[in-house]
């Protein structure tokens, strides 16, 4: 596997040692894994399952396996998900001989159609069950920990508000709860708090400041306890599973506000999993980490999308990041490329264009991540971009709200301190 050139495009702050694949690499201390491996010029990390293709990390948020990694001998770990440090140790999982020529890919080639292992050799006696047992061990997504994992501890208790996502709309109505008096926790599955926030670089992140100085002040008082890497595993009527490094709990609250926020939105089309194609808002996030995608970078944008798009063109210019950037008006047909994006098909309204790439940047409108509220018993409304929470003045029933994204308000920090006042 072709390995891509470096892309780091600023000094790393604070540097610490890792190791990929027993090459030493420098990181910055506290910036993701996968961020630094990619600066590092390693962008395809990880292997699909089933046919073993190559895989990059697309969203930097946890939602995709393009990152998945054997990191510190603890296997199926997402690496945009855990701080560089120094000393830690990452490996390829799921490959046969190397991750540049992991020998599995023949799989691939063997069978361009597809294959349903469960169906080759039917009926064939002795071997169909031989191919099975070979099936279900090349398709693992890693071997078992070195060691055992220590146990963890599980409790139950009650708070008074815990909010879910500390993005700007979580932000928001945390400093309004301990304004008035409330215990507030709020609870992230991110490295650090910001939501969307964090993949705006430069001068777009300049109109949120205030909130997130006033957010970052209050934690430091104790105001209000926030717990990073944690996330919400679902809504059991008034219970909430959380779960987080040390452990898991049922919390019950009296006043739950649920602000995940949105999904990046996702166009199909082929070769969209390929190493190199990426949402605009992770391309942004690389930004913020300075961390450019690659000397030809094709920025598509699909009806009703296009606001992180604009963020990344701007912040490429004010950040001076290397290689050149094209924005193009339409929907993604195809990805070509084996290893990594080579070049893109788009169709526009003046007929498909093809342009050389080896980053592709898709900014389709955000889906609302509506799934916690569902299960809290929000109502919903379809629309193109996705589902989006009908919570009139906020509440979807006693005891439980939702604001942000997730109702379909836009990032805009105008209209999104307006929202928030409103619940």
């Amino acid at each position: 596997m072709t390995r891509a050139v470096p892309t780091r495009f600023r000094p790393v702050a604070e540097p610490v040692t890792i190791t990929f694949e027993g090459e030493p690499i420098e990181a910055s201390a506290g910036e993701p894994l996968a961020v630094s491996l990619v600066a590092a010029g390693h962008l395809a990390l990880a292997r699909s399952p089933k046919f073993h293709r190559p895989r990059g990390p697309a969203c930097l948020r946890a939602a995709c396996d393009g990152c998945l990694a054997r990191v510190d001998d603890v296997p199926n770990i997402m690496t945009c998900a855990v701080p560089a440090r120094a000393g830690a140790v990452v490996e390829a999982q799921n490959v046969l001989g190397s991750k540049e020529l992991d020998l599995l890919r023949m799989t691939d080639w063997f069978f361009p159609s597809g294959m349903n292992h469960h169906e080759l050799f039917a009926g064939v006696p002795g071997l169909q069950p031989i191919m099975q047992s070979f099936a279900r061990r090349v398709a693992g997504l890693g071997r078992l920990p070195a060691r055992a994992l220590a146990p963890r501890t599980a409790s139950r208790r009650e708070v008074d508000v815990l909010v879910v996502g500390a993005g700007p709309a979580g932000m928001g109505v945390a400093l309004g709860a301990v304004d008035a008096g409330r215990v507030v926790e709020v609870i992230d599955e991110s490295l650090t708090p910001g939501g969307a926030l964090r993949a705006l670089p430069g001068a777009a992140r300049a109109p949120w400041t205030e909130l997130e100085d006033r957010f970052r002040a209050a934690v430091a008082a104790g105001r209000v306890r926030l717990r990073l890497r944690t996330l919400v595993g679902g809504l059991y009527g008034d219970d909430a599973l959380v779960v987080g490094d040390d452990g898991a709990e049922v919390l019950t609250a009296r006043a739950l506000v649920l602000a995940p926020g949105a999904h990046d939105g996702v166009v199909p089309f082929e070769g969209n999993d390929l190493p190199g194609v990426v949402s605009a808002r992770a391309a942004c996030l690389f930004l913020t980490f300075g961390v450019s995608l690659g000397k030809q970078v094709v920025v598509v944008v699909p009806p009703g999308g296009g606001a992180f798009a604009s963020v990344f063109m701007r912040a490429c210019k004010e950040l001076g990041a290397p290689g050149s950037v094209e924005r193009i008006e339409g929907t993604p047909v195809r990805a070509h490329g084996t290893t990594r994006v080579r070049r893109v098909t788009v169709a526009t309204a003046q007929g498909e264009v093809e342009r050389d790439a080896d980053a592709l940047v898709v900014d389709a409108p955000a889906a609302p991540a509506y799934e916690l509220a569902v299960q809290a018993g929000a109502r919903v409304r379809p629309e193109a971009r996705g589902f989006v929470v009908d919570a009139p003045d906020g509440c979807v029933r006693p005891g439980v709200y939702a604001v942000g994204e997730v109702c379909g308000v836009p990032l805009d920090a105008a209209v999104m301190a307006a929202h928030v006042a409103s619940v």
